[in-house]
Protein backbone atom coordinates (compact mmCIF):
# COMPACT_ATOMS: atom_id res chain seq x y z
CA UNK A 1 0.00 0.00 0.00
CA UNK A 2 1.12 3.55 -0.62
CA UNK A 3 0.73 6.65 1.27
CA UNK A 4 0.55 10.16 -0.73
CA UNK A 5 0.96 12.92 1.30
CA UNK A 6 0.73 15.67 -1.64
CA UNK A 7 -0.62 18.68 -3.22
CA UNK A 8 -4.08 18.80 -4.55
CA UNK A 9 -4.98 21.34 -7.39
CA UNK A 10 -7.64 22.04 -10.22
CA UNK A 11 -5.76 22.78 -13.20
CA UNK A 12 -7.24 25.55 -15.38
CA UNK A 13 -5.54 24.41 -18.94
CA UNK A 14 -4.80 26.94 -21.78
CA UNK A 15 -4.05 25.31 -25.18
CA UNK A 16 -1.98 27.95 -26.93
CA UNK A 17 -0.47 28.51 -30.33
CA UNK A 18 2.30 30.11 -28.35
CA UNK A 19 3.28 30.89 -25.19
CA UNK A 20 2.42 34.33 -24.31
CA UNK A 21 5.75 36.79 -23.71
CA UNK A 22 5.84 39.72 -20.55
CA UNK A 23 3.16 42.05 -21.34
CA UNK A 24 1.89 40.23 -24.20
CA UNK A 25 -2.15 39.02 -24.51
CA UNK A 26 -3.16 35.81 -26.54
CA UNK A 27 -6.33 34.11 -27.12
CA UNK A 28 -6.17 30.49 -26.37
CA UNK A 29 -7.18 27.83 -28.83
CA UNK A 30 -9.39 26.17 -25.90
CA UNK A 31 -9.76 25.98 -22.17
CA UNK A 32 -10.64 23.62 -19.53
CA UNK A 33 -10.63 22.32 -16.29
CA UNK A 34 -8.74 19.05 -14.77
CA UNK A 35 -8.28 17.82 -11.37
CA UNK A 36 -4.47 18.23 -10.81
CA UNK A 37 -1.44 18.99 -8.37
CA UNK A 38 1.49 16.91 -7.97
CA UNK A 39 0.34 14.67 -5.00
CA UNK A 40 -2.59 14.00 -6.74
CA UNK A 41 -1.61 13.19 -10.11
CA UNK A 42 1.13 10.93 -8.93
CA UNK A 43 -1.46 9.02 -6.38
CA UNK A 44 -3.80 8.72 -9.35
CA UNK A 45 -1.21 7.33 -11.80
CA UNK A 46 -0.11 4.69 -8.96
CA UNK A 47 -3.77 3.69 -8.32
CA UNK A 48 -4.72 3.77 -12.49
CA UNK A 49 -1.18 1.55 -12.04
CA UNK A 50 -3.38 -0.98 -9.64
CA UNK A 51 -1.49 0.29 -6.31
CA UNK A 52 -4.12 0.75 -3.15
CA UNK A 53 -3.30 4.07 -2.72
CA UNK A 54 -4.36 6.16 -0.08
CA UNK A 55 -4.57 9.91 -0.53
CA UNK A 56 -3.44 12.78 2.33
CA UNK A 57 -3.74 16.42 1.26
CA UNK A 58 -6.08 19.17 2.07
CA UNK A 59 -8.66 21.39 -0.10
CA UNK A 60 -11.24 23.90 0.13
CA UNK A 61 -14.31 23.77 1.31
CA UNK A 62 -15.60 25.51 -2.10
CA UNK A 63 -16.70 24.31 -5.39
CA UNK A 64 -13.21 23.62 -6.95
CA UNK A 65 -12.32 20.44 -4.07
CA UNK A 66 -14.94 18.22 -6.03
CA UNK A 67 -13.13 18.99 -9.31
CA UNK A 68 -10.33 18.34 -7.40
CA UNK A 69 -11.23 15.45 -5.57
CA UNK A 70 -12.92 13.62 -8.99
CA UNK A 71 -10.49 11.32 -10.13
CA UNK A 72 -9.00 10.59 -6.71
CA UNK A 73 -12.26 9.20 -5.35
CA UNK A 74 -12.70 6.51 -8.32
CA UNK A 75 -9.36 4.87 -7.53
CA UNK A 76 -7.72 6.18 -4.19
CA UNK A 77 -8.79 5.54 -0.05
CA UNK A 78 -9.35 9.68 0.24
CA UNK A 79 -10.87 9.35 3.65
CA UNK A 80 -7.98 11.67 5.50
CA UNK A 81 -7.99 14.33 2.68
CA UNK A 82 -9.09 17.37 5.50
CA UNK A 83 -11.06 20.03 4.28
CA UNK A 84 -10.01 23.24 5.16
CA UNK A 85 -10.89 27.12 5.26
CA UNK A 86 -8.57 28.20 2.48
CA UNK A 87 -9.42 27.70 -1.16
CA UNK A 88 -8.75 24.88 -3.16
CA UNK A 89 -4.80 24.65 -4.94
CA UNK A 90 -4.99 26.34 -8.25
CA UNK A 91 -2.58 25.89 -11.69
CA UNK A 92 -2.96 27.71 -14.37
CA UNK A 93 -1.26 25.79 -17.08
CA UNK A 94 -0.50 27.08 -20.54
CA UNK A 95 0.28 24.75 -23.02
CA UNK A 96 1.75 25.69 -26.95
CA UNK A 97 1.78 23.83 -30.28
CA UNK A 98 4.95 21.84 -29.69
CA UNK A 99 3.34 20.74 -26.06
CA UNK A 100 5.76 22.63 -23.93
CA UNK A 101 4.01 23.93 -20.72
CA UNK A 102 4.14 27.04 -18.65
CA UNK A 103 2.57 26.65 -15.29
CA UNK A 104 2.09 29.21 -12.34
CA UNK A 105 0.42 27.55 -9.14
CA UNK A 106 -1.68 28.74 -5.62
CA UNK A 107 -0.65 26.14 -2.94
CA UNK A 108 -3.29 27.66 -0.68
CA UNK A 109 -4.96 24.36 1.10
CA UNK A 110 -1.93 22.28 0.15
CA UNK A 111 -0.11 24.52 2.67
CA UNK A 112 -2.47 23.70 5.31
CA UNK A 113 -2.24 19.99 4.87
CA UNK A 114 -0.56 18.39 8.27
CA UNK A 115 0.81 14.78 7.85
CA UNK A 116 -0.26 13.88 11.32
CA UNK A 117 -3.31 12.09 10.18
CA UNK A 118 -1.14 9.79 9.26
CA UNK A 119 -1.30 7.62 12.22
CA UNK A 120 1.10 5.15 13.24
CA UNK A 121 -0.68 2.21 12.40
CA UNK A 122 -1.96 3.53 8.26
CA UNK A 123 2.44 4.08 8.40
CA UNK A 124 3.01 0.74 9.97
CA UNK A 125 0.79 -0.97 7.06
CA UNK A 126 2.56 1.69 3.94
CA UNK A 127 5.31 -0.18 1.62
CA UNK A 128 5.98 2.91 -0.06
CA UNK A 129 5.35 6.91 1.63
CA UNK A 130 5.49 9.04 -1.40
CA UNK A 131 5.95 12.58 -0.99
CA UNK A 132 6.73 15.73 -3.22
CA UNK A 133 6.94 19.97 -2.76
CA UNK A 134 3.83 21.39 -3.10
CA UNK A 135 3.11 21.28 0.29
CA UNK A 136 4.57 22.62 4.05
CA UNK A 137 8.17 21.60 4.26
CA UNK A 138 7.88 21.19 8.11
CA UNK A 139 5.05 18.45 7.21
CA UNK A 140 7.11 17.07 4.26
CA UNK A 141 10.22 16.76 6.82
CA UNK A 142 8.31 14.86 9.97
CA UNK A 143 7.10 12.44 7.73
CA UNK A 144 10.42 11.77 6.17
CA UNK A 145 11.59 10.98 9.78
CA UNK A 146 8.49 9.24 10.85
CA UNK A 147 9.32 7.24 7.48
CA UNK A 148 12.50 6.36 8.69
CA UNK A 149 11.20 4.15 11.64
CA UNK A 150 9.04 2.11 10.17
CA UNK A 151 9.88 -0.57 7.22
CA UNK A 152 7.75 1.63 4.78
CA UNK A 153 10.63 2.77 1.41
CA UNK A 154 10.23 6.47 1.20
CA UNK A 155 10.17 8.41 -2.07
CA UNK A 156 10.66 11.73 -2.25
CA UNK A 157 10.00 13.80 -5.78
CA UNK A 158 11.94 16.83 -5.16
CA UNK A 159 9.70 18.79 -6.92
CA UNK A 160 9.25 21.98 -7.10
CA UNK A 161 13.21 22.39 -5.93
CA UNK A 162 12.86 23.73 -2.42
CA UNK A 163 15.65 23.83 -0.28
CA UNK A 164 15.25 21.32 2.23
CA UNK A 165 17.23 20.32 5.19
CA UNK A 166 20.62 17.67 3.30
CA UNK A 167 20.07 15.67 6.38
CA UNK A 168 16.29 14.70 5.78
CA UNK A 169 16.90 14.24 2.43
CA UNK A 170 19.55 11.71 3.42
CA UNK A 171 16.71 9.88 5.11
CA UNK A 172 14.75 9.11 2.18
CA UNK A 173 15.58 5.80 0.30
CA UNK A 174 14.69 7.34 -2.99
CA UNK A 175 14.86 11.21 -4.37
CA UNK A 176 13.70 12.03 -7.57
CA UNK A 177 14.64 14.84 -9.51
CA UNK A 178 14.48 15.94 -13.41
CA UNK A 179 17.39 17.54 -15.10
CA UNK A 180 16.29 21.49 -14.02
CA UNK A 181 15.80 20.14 -10.39
CA UNK A 182 18.98 18.48 -10.40
CA UNK A 183 21.00 21.56 -11.08
CA UNK A 184 19.36 23.41 -8.43
CA UNK A 185 20.23 20.56 -6.27
CA UNK A 186 23.59 20.39 -7.33
CA UNK A 187 24.20 24.03 -6.62
CA UNK A 188 22.71 23.72 -3.18
CA UNK A 189 24.96 20.96 -2.56
CA UNK A 190 27.92 21.72 -4.31
CA UNK A 191 28.59 19.02 -6.38
CA UNK A 192 27.41 17.82 -10.18
CA UNK A 193 23.97 17.66 -10.92
CA UNK A 194 24.24 13.82 -12.08
CA UNK A 195 22.61 11.12 -10.30
CA UNK A 196 25.36 9.15 -8.91
CA UNK A 197 27.21 12.46 -7.96
CA UNK A 198 24.13 13.23 -6.07
CA UNK A 199 23.18 10.04 -4.81
CA UNK A 200 27.64 9.77 -3.22
CA UNK A 201 26.38 13.49 -1.82
CA UNK A 202 23.44 12.25 0.19
CA UNK A 203 24.29 8.55 0.60
CA UNK A 204 21.09 8.13 -0.03
CA UNK A 205 19.63 6.99 -3.90
CA UNK A 206 18.95 9.54 -6.40
CA UNK A 207 16.59 8.93 -9.86
CA UNK A 208 17.23 11.85 -12.59
CA UNK A 209 14.68 11.62 -15.28
CA UNK A 210 15.95 13.01 -18.61
CA UNK A 211 13.00 14.00 -20.83
CA UNK A 212 13.59 12.05 -23.94
CA UNK A 213 17.02 10.66 -23.17
CA UNK A 214 15.00 8.69 -20.30
CA UNK A 215 16.11 8.60 -17.08
CA UNK A 216 19.22 7.11 -15.10
CA UNK A 217 19.39 6.37 -11.00
CA UNK A 218 22.28 5.56 -8.71
CA UNK A 219 21.48 3.18 -5.15
CA UNK A 220 24.09 1.45 -3.38
CA UNK A 221 26.67 2.68 -5.68
CA UNK A 222 25.04 0.52 -8.32
CA UNK A 223 24.16 2.97 -11.87
CA UNK A 224 20.74 2.27 -13.88
CA UNK A 225 20.08 3.60 -16.96
CA UNK A 226 16.66 3.43 -19.08
CA UNK A 227 15.75 4.58 -22.44
CA UNK A 228 12.52 6.76 -23.03
CA UNK A 229 10.03 5.75 -25.59
CA UNK A 230 9.93 8.17 -28.73
CA UNK A 231 6.13 9.20 -29.16
CA UNK A 232 4.43 12.45 -30.92
CA UNK A 233 4.30 14.75 -28.00
CA UNK A 234 0.81 16.45 -27.83
CA UNK A 235 1.55 17.69 -23.72
CA UNK A 236 3.89 16.95 -21.44
CA UNK A 237 1.87 18.44 -18.02
CA UNK A 238 1.80 15.39 -16.02
CA UNK A 239 4.24 13.19 -17.73
CA UNK A 240 6.44 13.12 -14.56
CA UNK A 241 3.92 12.65 -12.22
CA UNK A 242 3.00 9.45 -14.52
CA UNK A 243 6.55 8.44 -13.95
CA UNK A 244 6.97 8.84 -10.30
CA UNK A 245 3.28 7.41 -9.82
CA UNK A 246 3.73 4.02 -11.63
CA UNK A 247 7.39 4.00 -10.30
CA UNK A 248 5.93 3.37 -6.93
CA UNK A 249 3.37 1.27 -8.23
CA UNK A 250 5.57 -0.55 -8.93
CA UNK A 251 8.08 -0.89 -6.44
CA UNK A 252 5.25 -1.68 -4.23
CA UNK A 253 4.58 -4.85 -6.49
CA UNK A 254 8.11 -5.99 -5.80
CA UNK A 255 9.59 -4.85 -9.15
CA UNK A 256 13.15 -4.09 -8.76
CA UNK A 257 14.16 -0.56 -9.56
CA UNK A 258 15.59 -1.11 -13.01
CA UNK A 259 12.39 -2.79 -14.09
CA UNK A 260 9.99 -0.06 -12.59
CA UNK A 261 11.89 2.36 -14.46
CA UNK A 262 11.03 1.02 -17.70
CA UNK A 263 7.43 0.59 -16.78
CA UNK A 264 6.77 4.26 -15.28
CA UNK A 265 8.88 5.18 -18.59
CA UNK A 266 6.44 3.26 -20.79
CA UNK A 267 3.71 5.04 -18.80
CA UNK A 268 5.04 8.32 -19.01
CA UNK A 269 5.45 8.27 -23.00
CA UNK A 270 1.58 7.42 -22.70
CA UNK A 271 0.65 10.22 -21.14
CA UNK A 272 2.85 12.45 -23.45
CA UNK A 273 0.86 11.03 -26.12
CA UNK A 274 -1.83 12.97 -25.27
CA UNK A 275 -3.14 16.05 -24.06
CA UNK A 276 -4.63 17.17 -20.52
CA UNK A 277 -3.00 16.12 -16.80
CA UNK A 278 -4.77 13.64 -14.97
CA UNK A 279 -6.53 12.50 -17.71
CA UNK A 280 -3.71 11.32 -20.01
CA UNK A 281 -2.36 9.30 -17.14
CA UNK A 282 -2.84 5.88 -18.49
CA UNK A 283 -4.31 2.49 -16.64
CA UNK A 284 -1.93 -0.85 -15.95
CA UNK A 285 -3.85 -2.21 -19.23
CA UNK A 286 -2.86 0.23 -21.22
CA UNK A 287 0.70 -0.16 -20.15
CA UNK A 288 0.96 -3.42 -20.09
CA UNK A 289 -0.36 -3.54 -23.97
CA UNK A 290 2.17 -0.41 -25.21
CA UNK A 291 5.45 -1.99 -27.06
CA UNK A 292 8.07 -2.61 -25.50
CA UNK A 293 10.74 -0.11 -25.00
Amino acid sequence: MIITFGSINVDLIFSMSEIPQAGQTLLAKDFRTEAGGKGANQAVAAARDGAAVVMVGAVGDDAMAAIALRNLQDKADVTRVQRVREPTGCASILIDAGGRNMIAVAASANLIASSDVIDESLLQQASIVLMQMENDVSQIAKLVRRAKETSAQSILNLAPAFPLDPQILSLCDLIVVNEDEAETLAVWLGCEPSARSLSKRLNTGVLRTLGGEGAEAVTNGKEIRVSAMAVDVKDTTAAGDCFVGVLAAALDRGFSLEDAMRRASKAAAIACSRPGSQSSIPFASETDNWRTL
